[in-house]
């Protein structure tokens, strides 16, 4: 058997030149990855992107070994196989993004392979005539790589990913990849079309680009899960805010930063009467107060200082501050905007207002538990002095006056 394989395209005299059992050994690898990925879905099949880069793969290896058979002159025929590669990027592509909110990923990968059927017509019919395949499948690739990367620079969550930049980057030159082969394709440079240097750069390039994207995407869904598992740890699930764990554990990493000459802020909060309020409106109306709460507190806090959720009612900020009368500015201005909001609701709503209590330490001696014991003293005396108010220890441990404490 010839090892190498020519795809003459006639009257423009371009050919294709490859190593036959270099392109059966990747379309073999990419079935076997494919069969490989299948049972992982099979387990749980909610995982629509395994299920899509396993199609991905058999794909791309069934186009492989579409290509490696394809008869001589036969262009119509080349469309078959080029198909098959178009949807393989298509569907490795949609994989992806249905990790991160496209939810109609099969409709994506139809429109690709649609925009690639109609270039590939026109160029048919164009000039492009005999390199219609290769140009057609060009501006496919293109094209994915663009909403891919559309895609991904608006979605907040893939930031967060760690080496979150490795995936359009891939993208990103697999794109200049394609523009670059078309180029070549379309000006006809016969020395080097016929020498197959182009069409084994391509290969090759083809090869690395798409392994690359499988094998990143794979890693990426690995890390989504991971993140996801770390969240549902470290975070509340009705607010969204810190859990008691995921907030000391957040103090913990900020503490070991911290100057000997810096000044922090704890703020203990608690809803008054929040157990009136689930017994009076129902626990349904408890939850829809705690997330208005949360997001009214994040409002002000923003995300330089740590909040989380300590308890049932109980919540808590931690914050490097200049001085006692800062911490008290911020626990004053969120307790105006509850009674704002409170003012603002509709009749049979539940009013919210806080009682908070302020402990305030210095970095150098820096203690926790004293701190914690210091704020839940003033959180306990702004509750029995009427609630709806705020008590702050300075590092004193003496009663600090608040900016405007209610009567």
């Amino acid at each position: 058997m010839n090892p190498h394989r020519v795809v003459e395209f006639g009257e423009r005299s371009s050919a294709l030149h490859y190593n036959l059992t270099a392109v059966l050994a990747w379309a073999a690898d990419c079935i076997l990855l494919s069969i490989l990925l299948l049972p992982l879905w099979l387990r749980n099949r909610d995982r629509l992107f395994i299920l899509l880069w396993s199609a991905a793969l058999a794909l791309m290896g069934l186009g492989l070994l579409g290509l490696t058979y394809v008869a001589p002159n036969a262009r119509l025929l080349l469309a078959l196989p080029v198909a098959a590669l178009v949807s393989a990027e298509a569907l490795s592509a949609a994989g992806l993004l249905s990790l991160y909110g496209e939810d109609r990923p099969l409709r994506f990968t139809a429109l690709c392979v649609c925009l690639w059927f109609v270039a590939f017509v026109l160029f048919s019919l164009s000039a492009f005539g005999p390199v219609a395949a290769v140009a057609s499948y060009c501006l496919a690739v293109i094209a994915i790589a663009v909403y891919v990367l559309h895609f991904l620079s608006r979605d907040a969550a893939f930031e967060e990913v760690r080496f979150h930049l490795a995936i359009p980057a891939v993208f990103l030159l697999e794109a200049l990849s394609a523009l670059a082969v078309a180029v070549f394709y379309v000006l006809e440079k016969p020395a080097v079309l016929h020498q197959g240097t182009l069409t084994s750069i391509t290969l090759v390039a083809g090869f690395v680009l798409f392994s690359a994207k499988i094998c990143l995407a794979v890693w990426l869904s690995v890390e989504k899960y991971e993140f996801h598992l770390r969240k549902l740890a470290f975070h509340d699930p009705l607010t969204g805010v810190f859990n008691r764990r995921g907030f000391f554990e957040r103090i913990g990493e900020r503490l070991k930063t911290a100057a000997p000459s810096d000044l922090f802020a704890y703020l203990a909060i608690d809803i008054d009467h929040f157990k009136w309020v689930n017994d009076r409106y129902g626990h349904s109306a408890g939850d829809v107060a705690l997330v208005v709460f949360t997001q009214t507190v994040e409002e002000e806090v923003g995300r330089m200082h740590i909040f989380g959720r300590t308890g049932g009612e109980e919540f808590a900020v931690f914050l490097k501050v200049d001085n006692v009368r800062a911490a008290t500015g911020l626990a004053e201005r969120i307790r105006g905007r509850l009674a704002d909001a409170g003012q603002r609701q509709a009749a049979g709503s539940p009013p919210l207002t806080v009682s908070i209590g302020i402990a305030v330490q210095p970095g150098a001696g820096f203690n926790l538990e004293r701190m914690l014991s210091q704020s839940d003293r003033a959180l306990y005396e702004a509750k029995n002095g009427g609630r709806d108010r705020i008590i702050a220890y300075g590092p004193e441990e003496t009663p600090a006056p608040a900016d405007r404490l209610p009567a």
